[in-house]
């Protein structure tokens, strides 16, 4: 079976389209069958190993057999066949259209494959109609030798080389590029980068940089650049950003750094590179010079007039909020004053430049002003874990703060109407539900989320905030994220999160609680007391708004009453100390006397006081159980 190549040649692509590209050509490769799919900067390429000579044969359905009089010929036209070519399968009418041959239908499903990629962005420069990540400037297709109609069988050098190249065939696509100073091999091309960095002695380059670069040159060197040495007095992460966000180059420690070349002469272009870096270095300084000067309390006072979030005042709201929530956290002085200083950075003018330098800018600016360490590095950690897998805070005020951080920016977002909808996330709200689980399971904070998210709300409304919404269902948002997090049955997780706890990590515990003891005893016991009281009295009408001792008058009935007294406040108090043993053990005292009353009693009296006083017990029952969790969520 034949092989082929296309490439769609174009003007220098940006990683991303690159990365965008990639994944859909794998798509299409999948659909195709064997081969490869080539990418780079100024070429996307897929070879297919072996193509079948035709297209499939297809099955065009056509009308029902019971129309044939009235529709069969018109559908017979349209198919270009006889009436006496239709054929009858499953009660329709249909022709059998004999695949066409590869020769024929590729220059069709080359241009389709070229007109299916999408970009986040594109443009439109002639009148095709086309519309592409860049201009494409040639389009390359080889049928084992054969050139496809209406593609050429070249291809484009390196820019340096500026030449055409003739494609022998798809095999030879690879070794014919690579003559020309191309690498179309992606892998190829990170491996070279790679070798090139480790002899510098960079073993661990950045891989966020590296997934970029490896899409910026076609025919990639490592070479070595310094910058003058006065510039290490700036915080060796401003530096390091200067280097890796603007530039894409790789710190190698002191005064050296690498970068990747696409060609030129070594020598031109590493003193280029080294001119544009103590450019962008030299700006940083005078930003930050001009930062220092200021001081932290001075950005803090100017952070103060710059709106936080449209309708939710200024950062100076912000920073009240978050004190009063480090507050309720238990946090002390150096807590309280992190937190008067943690948005003081987004005055900064190197946070203007570098948004990915805040906190971090923010800390060093309190560093020089002399704050405690404590605070120093709580506002630095202020942002963790900023992603599913990120770090922790490492300092207990650190953590505090990025908790009450996480909490406000969801009751904000929450209170103004902005949930995420969908796929849709702009404030990265789920981001923060995960960072404030991972903050209370694996780093011991202790999350009342009811009471914290009620604080935050509080304030709002008296800072004089547009809000418009009940951010009471926050509470829910964060917990639901327990159930990816956790490794137990959702089902469980629903449960506890109905309990009695409102501690986030006590709701994980709970959860572990209920799940570990499912094949117990005392689980079984609980559960029956809660799932008999609640099957009844649940979806009955007319329980009494409290329990009348006196009216209870059947033995059973009475021994009921006397379990459910003793062993209430013994589950709530098990409860109240996490100790979810204790708790489930009591509860399962109560399934005796449950079933007792329920062999015994007739619940629906025709006495509608006792009726109801019965009714009433039973919901009792379950409303004692129900603080270990919503029993009815876990199937049995």
């Amino acid at each position: 079976m034949p092989a082929l190549l296309f490439e769609i040649g174009c003007e220098e692509l940006p990683a991303s389209a690159c990365l965008e590209a990639e994944h859909q050509l794998e798509q299409e490769l999948a659909r195709l069958g064997e081969g490869r799919v080539f990418v780079g900067p100024r070429r996307l390429a897929i070879l297919v190993e072996d193509l079948p000579d035709r297209e499939p044969d297809e099955w065009v359905k056509g009308p029902p057999e019971h129309l044939r009089d009235k529709a069969a010929e018109g559908f017979a036209r349209k198919q270009g066949v006889g009436v006496e070519d239709l054929e009858v399968r499953d009660g329709f009418l249909g022709v059998l259209v004999q695949g066409r041959a590869l020769q024929e239908a590729l220059p069709e499903r080359l241009r389709a494959i070229l007109e299916a990629l999408s970009f986040t962005k594109t443009m439109r420069w002639d009148e095709s109609g086309l519309r592409f990540a860049r201009p494409v400037r040639w389009l390359c297709a080889k049928l084992d030798d054969e050139t496809v109609a209406g593609f050429q069988g070249s291809s484009q050098g390196h820019r340096s080389v500026q030449r055409e190249v003739l494609v022998p065939n798809p095999h030879g696509y690879a070794e014919t590029l690579r003559s020309v100073q191309v690498e179309p091999d992606q892998a190829v091309r990170l491996e070279s980068i790679r070798s090139g960095l480790g002899r510098l002695g960079l073993h661990e380059p950045s891989e966020s940089v590296l997934a970029e670069v490896v899409h910026l040159a076609e025919w990639p060197t490592v070479l070595e650049g310094t910058f003058a040495e006065r510039f290490l007095a700036l915080p060796r992460r401003v530096v390091e950003t200067a280097m890796e966000s603007h530039q894409r180059y790789f710190p190698l420690g002191g005064n050296r750094f690498a970068f990747v070349a696409n060609g030129g002469h070594p020598e031109t272009v590493v003193a280029g590179n080294e001119r544009v870096l103590e450019g962008r270095l030299e700006d940083a300084s005078f930003t930050f010079d001009r930062d220092v000067a200021k001081g932290i309390d001075g950005l803090a006072t100017e952070a103060a007039r710059i709106t936080f979030f449209a309708g939710a005042g200024t950062y100076g709201d912000k920073a009240q909020r978050l004190q009063a929530l480090v507050e309720a956290f238990g946090g002390g002085e150096a807590s309280r004053e992190a937190a008067r200083l943690a948005k003081a950075d987004q005055a900064a003018e190197l946070v203007r430049e570098f948004p990915e330098l805040e906190g971090h800018v923010g800390a060093e600016y309190a560093r020089l002003a002399g704050y405690p360490e404590a605070v120093c590095a709580a506002i630095e950690e202020q942002y963790l874990p900023d992603s599913a897998g990120g770090p922790l805070p490492e300092t207990e005020t650190g953590r505090v703060l990025a908790a009450a951080d996480k909490i406000d920016n969801l009751t904000v977002a929450f209170s103004l109407g902005r949930r995420p909808s969908g796929s849709r996330d702009p404030f990265g709200l789920r981001r923060a539900a995960i960072g404030l689980c991972r903050l209370a399971l694996e780093a011991n904070v202790k999350i009342e989320l009811p009471l914290l998210v009620s604080t935050s709300h509080a304030l709002l409304v008296q800072q004089g905030a547009e809000v418009t919404d009940d951010p009471a269902d926050v509470v829910e948002f964060v917990e639901e994220r327990l159930e990816s997090l956790l490794d137990v049955p959702v089902e469980f997780v629903r449960a506890a999160r109905a309990g009695g706890v409102t501690e986030l990590a006590a709701v994980a515990r709970l959860a572990e609680a209920l799940s570990a003891a499912a094949s117990g005893e005392e689980f079984e016991g609980a559960y029956v007391a809660y799932d008999r009281s609640n099957r009844l009295a649940g979806k009955s009408d007319g329980a009494a708004a409290a329990l009348d001792a006196k009216l209870a008058t059947d033995d059973a009935e009475l021994a009921l009453v006397e379990a459910l007294a003793a062993a209430s406040p013994r589950i709530a108090a098990a409860l109240e100390a996490h100790a979810f043993g204790e708790a489930l053990a009591a509860a399962a005292e109560l399934r005796p006397p449950v079933d007792r009353f329920f062999d015994e009693v007739l619940v629906m009296s025709d006495d509608a006081q006792v009726r109801a006083n019965r009714l009433r017990l039973l919901l009792d029952v379950r409303d004692a159980v129900g603080l270990l969790g919503d029993f009815s969520q876990i199937p049995r």
